[in-house]
């Protein structure tokens, strides 16, 4: 049986890969996609949802339209790591997709409500229709099988720590989110920093197929620091725990956001010498996370 599920997305470059990955898995079943400000204005989020969804040919996949801003904050602009319109300078083709009039917080909790079995929420943005969700509607939770959270480091520095996207834009929505006693799991940015697409695996995308093509394109505009000789695959490998967690390693830890003030921010913090409250995928087993890329991309258009 497939594992239903709900992506909330801000899509991006590597949030692009990860909807394709998902939406054509032959153990995940989408049931809603529903759209966050973080890389891109909410609207601009849910018009490159939209264009890659046409594109791969899954237009029947239902899309919502969430948070425009953060909980408690104003939204930050200052970070452009997938180029100015999010899927770089690739010009979709005109379509007549269009979003629900549902909002996402609404339409998840329909969603939820309605199903018979239990739903994982794959968190690939910013927290903030997540944490909407729990506040207003927490007779949910038990229909939640888990959230899978995309975000965070492992191993950071405490003094100087890597100030994660996803938590850096909403902390707050993130810190309800975490200490909600909902059952989360953290799929930490590491994987995506070690099972990077090499430049070899870049072109064997482009050759793959149309599809391939178009990805090949974005990630010339992808950015990421830890990541100079190819695409860094956070989300589609958070993506891929869902669907396949047989290929990562697993621990249970203390997880809690940590503000910093001089930052006027929050990251994740990860500690293995206190009462665990969450899972923490540490390690992925990058060749067979290759494998299901591809082979997944074999069967998009």
């Amino acid at each position: 049986m497939k594992k239903r599920v709900i992506l909330d997305v801000d899509t991006g470059i590597d949030d692009a890969v990860a909807i394709a990955m998902a939406v054509y898995s032959s153990k995940l079943k989408v049931e809603l996609i529903t759209t966050i400000a973080g890389n891109l204005s909410v609207n601009e989020v849910t018009k490159n949802t939209l264009n890659l969804l046409d594109y791969i040919g899954k237009p029947n996949i239902p899309v919502a339209i969430g948070a425009n801003k953060p909980l408690e904050r104003e939204k930050d602009n200052s970070i452009q790591a997938h180029g100015k319109k999010g899927l770089g300078r690739f010009k979709f083709p005109k379509h007549n997709l269009r979003p629900l009039k549902t909002d996402a917080v609404e339409k998840m909790h329909e969603i939820i409500g309605k199903s018979k079995e239990q739903i994982v929420i794959i968190a690939l943005g910013p927290l903030t229709n997540v944490a909407q969700l729990l506040r207003t509607y927490p007779e949910d939770m038990e229909k939640i099988e888990y959230i899978l959270v995309s975000g965070g480091l492992l191993h950071d520095s405490k003094k100087n720590p890597y100030i994660g996207f996803n938590v850096m834009q909403d902390p707050e929505a993130a810190k309800y989110v975490l200490k909600s006693g909902e059952r989360i799991i953290i799929c930490p940015s590491n994987h995506g920093h070690e099972a990077f697409l090499n430049y070899d695996d870049i072109e064997k995308t482009r050759t793959t197929n149309r599809t391939g093509e178009m990805l090949e394109y974005i990630f010339r505009s992808y950015k990421d620091r830890h990541v100079k000789d190819g695409a860094a695959t956070h989300d589609p490998c958070a993506v891929t725990f869902v669907s396949n967690p047989e290929i990562f390693d697993t621990q249970d830890m203390y997880v809690h956001i940590r503000f910093i003030e001089s930052k006027q921010t929050g990251v994740i913090d990860f500690d293995a010498t206190k009462t665990p409250n969450m899972q923490v995928a540490t390690g992925i087993h990058v060749k067979k996370f290759k494998k299901i890329f591809f082979d997944t991309l074999k069967k998009m258009p």
